[in-house]
């Protein structure tokens, strides 16, 4: 567990940062920025969705090359940067029947300052989020890879009664290729405490063994990478030159967490052989923790 946490505390102390800790938390969410959306300026007409007929998840697939057409998930509404009233249509005609197609009414729309928003309602409370696979680690130049791992996604999600609603191929110059799936699950006031599906990433291997009874692992797409469905995760790397500094760090921090409404899942002391030195610093400790934000 140790070389890259070094390799970071290495950069760390050489540029001077010296506070006895490494926070190397990471989220499974990809979020489209305002800025990447307005340098895309492909003009590639999208397919119409096909509802793929027969399978266990019965959700809607298709190819997306308009960004506009990719749809972000909050609250009980879809939205999405348009550059004009007509593209916000086009995503209108686009989501609005797979809205209706899983039971949920749109009650209304708004476009204003190259914004859309599709609002709706859903009979058993449930809303839609919305999962990027773009930073999982696959061969994005074989079809039947992404495919494949496009699969191992979308079956827990159905078994877990999280229903996938939609899943499109995304052929865009920003992006690798890639897809990403909308599905069903039930609203938090706190986002991060919504059962959704995730990515996390640790700077350095991830203790598998550590999480497995707090999330459901879905996909471990490498030693520090995996997807998840569950709360958001959190992780923390501190050090300290004894054991009972060690120790004294981690039960400092599990007090933060308690203080701050956030859930303690579970730790790992580990000692460096040979130590961390560099000048009057010692390393001879590390323990990585584990918690729900």
């Amino acid at each position: 567990m140790k070389k890259i946490i070094i390799a970071a505390l290495m950069s760390f102390l050489s540029a001077g940062a010296y506070a006895g800790e490494l926070d190397l938390n990471s989220s499974g969410f990809y979020d489209l920025s305002l800025s990447r959306i307005k340098a895309t300026r492909l003009e590639l007409p999208a397919p119409a969705p096909e509802i793929k007929a027969g399978l266990k998840c019965d959700h809607v697939s298709g190819e997306i090359t308009k960004l506009h057409l990719l749809a972000e998930a909050a609250k009980s509404q879809l939205f999405t940067y348009a550059e004009n009233e007509a593209q916000f249509n086009e995503f209108k005609a686009m989501w609005r029947p797979i809205l209706e197609k899983f039971g949920m009414k749109v009650t209304g729309s708004e476009y204003k300052d190259n914004y859309g928003t599709l609002k709706y309602e859903s009979p058993d409370g449930r809303v839609v989020r919305a999962f990027m696979a773009e930073k999982l680690h696959y061969n994005a130049l074989d079809p039947a890879e992404v495919a494949k791992l496009q699969h191992e996604l979308l079956e827990p999600l159905e078994k877990a009664g999280m229903t996938p609603i939609a899943s499109f191929t995304i052929k865009n110059e920003i992006f690798r290729p890639t897809f990403n799936i909308y599905y069903l699950t039930q609203p938090g006031e706190n986002p991060d405490h919504e059962i959704r599906l995730r990515q996390f990433m640790n700077g350095d291997d991830i203790d598998f063994d550590l999480v497995t009874g707090a999330v459901q692992i879905v996909k471990k797409d490498a030693s520090f990478s995996m997807a998840y469905i569950g709360k958001e995760l959190g992780f923390k790397s501190k050090w300290s030159e004894t054991e009972d500094g060690i120790r004294t760090k981690l039960a400092e921090y599990k007090k933060f967490l308690k203080e701050n409404n956030m859930e303690f899942i579970g730790s790992r002391i580990t000692k460096l052989d040979p130590p961390y030195i560099s000048g009057n610093i010692i390393i001879n400790y590390i323990v990585g923790i584990y918690f729900f934000r």
